[in-house]
């Protein structure tokens, strides 16, 4: 992407989307901007369904590829749509499922450890403090580094800035070496819940890696907050934030999973969550942001120990990888 075609699709074209506008040229700019993603989000579903075993056809791959770009659009352009979403118009944005189990773990006076993955963009904690929940997510700061270009990282700064506008509890910033700001010490003494999604490849993240099985194949995430949160005798459920197709258009679907993470130690919990992760993305490929690199996972393995991996099961979904509302976001 070039610096002109930066500035208008994160200054002009996501907020034009954002406020409602609709054309063929914006569709037009907005795809010419996903077309380069579409070789790695296709090898991505490519080396999915070879994990499950499954062949797939054109037409699956083009459905996975078409839904992908609108869920891109509306995740990105949810930095803006964010100044929308009052109290009064939540059900326009967001229906949800589940988000009760949250009031009455409330009652259990614990920290609520919500890990997610990236689904979906961080307009869930406006939802929450609309509903009555202070939600703290925890996110990577915006890398400064020359590697991400500055409207990137300009874009990315408001990403964080304009939602935390609409929301009373504050991102709780985690770097790239793992350090994290402290003011999760303060609310974790206060039974606080927070939402962090933890799926990162090590080649993205490579602070305190353990080894599970995803997708039923040999990988690493990282466990740090899993760790801390035993620690403080937390609790640690699953939840995701994503964009589903309507009728009238789509809408987002804040879900809180029935039940709690079983397990007193990191490895059990992190591997439950790598079993509903993959759950998740094999029914919604599309949903998450990491497809594309999905065959980074396994990098991290030669360097953690893999005596667990050998002493479990292949995963093996549910359902069908391709289960999916038919039309297509719009």
């Amino acid at each position: 992407m070039t610096g002109i075609q930066r500035l208008r699709y994160y200054f002009i074209d996501l907020p034009l989307w954002a406020s409602g506008y609709r054309s063929r040229a914006l569709e037009q700019r907005l795809y010419k901007i996903f077309e380069p993603e579409i070789p790695a989000i296709r090898n991505g579903y490519e080396a999915l369904a070879g994990y499950m075993n499954k062949s797939i056809t054109e037409s699956e791959i083009a459905d996975v590829l078409q839904k992908a770009f609108w869920v891109k659009i509306i995740r990105e352009s949810d930095a803006y749509t964010s100044l929308r979403m009052s109290k009064k118009h939540l059900y326009r944005y967001f229906r949800f499922e589940g988000i009760d189990r949250l009031q009455s773990l409330r009652r259990e006076n614990r920290p609520i450890i919500i890990l997610t993955g990236h689904i979906g963009s961080y307009n869930p904690c406006i939802a929450f403090h609309h509903l009555g929940f202070e939600v703290y997510p925890i996110a990577r700061s915006v890398d400064k580094s020359p590697a991400t270009p500055r409207l990137t990282r300009l874009y990315l700064a408001l990403n964080y800035w304009l939602p935390g506008r609409r929301f009373s509890a504050k991102y709780i910033l985690t770097d790239f070496s793992g350090k994290i700001d402290r003011t999760i010490v303060s609310v974790s003494k206060n039974n606080g819940i927070f939402w962090v999604a933890i799926d990162f490849p090590w080649r993205l993240y490579q602070h305190k890696h353990l080894p599970v099985r995803l997708f039923g194949q040999p990988a690493t995430l990282p466990s740090g907050i899993v760790r801390w949160g035993i620690k403080k005798n937390a609790l640690f459920l699953t939840g995701w934030n994503s964009v589903e197709a309507d009728a009238g258009g789509f809408y987002r679907l804040l879900s809180i999973d029935s039940s709690v993470l079983a397990g007193t130690d990191a490895q059990t919990i992190l591997q439950a969550y790598a079993d509903r992760l993959s759950e998740y993305v094999t029914k919604k490929p599309w949903q998450w942001m990491a497809l594309p690199v999905i065959g980074q996972y396994g990098e991290g393995c030669s360097k953690t120990a893999e005596d667990s991996l050998t002493t479990r099961e292949p995963f093996k979904p549910a359902e069908r990888m391709n289960e999916s509302p038919d039309r297509i976001f719009r």
